[in-house]
């Protein structure tokens, strides 16, 4: 659960893991604010999600609250089976769910070597006997996944076919837009365009205040510049999974497109609902629209995808899109755009990881270099992009007054 209340600073805004009479669990409790107390509030609901199902195969192989005393302890045969049966339940769930459980797996591993250490030792004695066997546990379980090695590495980007059936389904003006009022239209359209050109997660798109572009006069072009700053709330938000930043590289400030610019001057001023809340992406209950609601919108083209774009996709194993899918495809254009302005695979390669706010050390980057060598994702981009502009000019100023 997570602690909220106007009242509380965002410093005690924060997610706890609780048992089953809603109490806070303790070690868990104190891992979170000793070993991630500077991590985002999604990372930490993350590791404690993971947490609980350890707790669960825990009280399923211990009996219920036992593990934390079995911590406190440091019985360390009583953790070999714990974490021996939850790696054997991880992997049935992914078996039958075809999910990646490594995540959970690998915090669950962390977080018993975190608090043993942690703990210490209760005498002198006890301390090379503590070392030694965390060594064997982290020697035995460190490199186990409950997850199957995947032998191929998917193609990221969405197919271009999927892209041009996207921007004939998010056009405002089109008969094929399945969104039944203007003011749904404009708003999806808008979260589109931050997707797609921006590159911007869902949750970064959902912290963004009504305010979010700002502007400055160049003197050097002589024009104005604009652009968001992309950055944890200092409001608070009555959503229940509350969006935030990933990781402390995601704070940044990117350049707005005129295109952008004017689509969010058309929603803010003329369908954007009034709420008593700073954020930009509303509901039509006038409240911030949730990340689920994000996974909605998404649902909806989903169902609305013409068959070739369907086979497209499917091509690509993939059956749906989502959010996220519209950040890698921006990743693969925004790489083109970099070596077409002259800079080499690696350099562009370095900006990608600056412009999309991926931590210093991640692969991520990395792994779009492969997907550049696609070029009628780019084209189709273009051509797209260039059908957008001239309707975006026919229907600019138009909404109610």
């Amino acid at each position: 659960m997570k602690l909220r209340h106007p009242s509380l600073p965002p410093s005690l805004a924060t997610w706890v893991l609780t048992d089953h009479h809603g109490r806070p669990r303790y070690w868990p409790t104190i891992w979170v604010e000793m070993v991630h107390a500077r991590a985002s509030s999604r990372t930490q609901q993350v590791h404690l999600g993971a947490l609980n199902r350890l707790y669960a195969s825990a009280a399923a192989q211990l009996g219920t609250d036992r593990l934390d005393n079995v911590l406190a302890a440091g019985d360390l045969d009583a953790l070999e089976d714990v974490l021996a049966g939850f790696l054997g339940k991880l992997r049935n769930d992914g078996l039958i769910s075809g999910a990646d459980r490594s995540g959970a797996w690998r915090t669950a591993v962390r977080f018993v070597g975190d608090i043993l250490r942690l703990r210490g030792g209760s005498s002198a004695a006890e301390v090379p006997e503590l070392e030694a066997g965390l060594r064997r546990l982290e020697r035995l379980y460190g490199q186990l996944s409950p997850t199957p090695p995947s032998t191929r590495t998917p193609l990221r980007a969405l197919p271009a076919l999927v892209i041009e059936d996207l921007w004939d389904q998010f056009d405002p003006t089109s008969p094929r837009n399945p969104f039944r009022s203007a003011s749904l239209r404009w708003r999806n359209l808008l979260i589109f365009l931050l997707l797609l050109h921006l590159g911007l997660r869902r949750g970064e798109v959902g912290l963004l205040p009504a305010n979010a572009i700002k502007d400055e006069f160049d003197p050097v072009t002589g024009e104005d510049r604009y652009w968001i700053n992309v950055e944890p709330s200092p409001d608070f938000d009555p959503r229940y999974e509350a969006p935030g930043l990933k990781t402390e590289t995601a704070r940044r400030q990117l350049p707005v497109s005129h295109e952008i610019l004017k689509v969010h001057d058309i929603y803010v001023r003329n369908y954007r609902a009034k709420g008593r809340h700073p954020f930009l992406i509303t509901s039509q209950q006038t409240r911030p629209l949730s990340l689920r609601a994000f996974g909605y919108v998404f649902e909806t083209i989903t169902a609305n995808l013409t068959s070739p774009a369907r086979r497209a996709l499917e091509n690509r194993r993939l059956d749906s899109v989502s959010a996220h899918d519209l950040r890698h495809t921006a990743a693969v254009l925004r790489l083109h755009r970099y070596v077409e302005a002259g800079n080499d695979l690696p350099t562009a390669i370095e900006k990608l990881r600056v412009f999309f706010g991926w931590a210093h050390g991640s692969e991520m980057p990395r792994l779009y270099a492969r997907a550049y060598f696609e070029p009628t994702l780019a084209d189709v981009w273009n051509d797209s992009f260039d059908r957008f502009v001239d309707t975006l000019r026919q229907v600019e100023g138009v909404g109610p007054s």
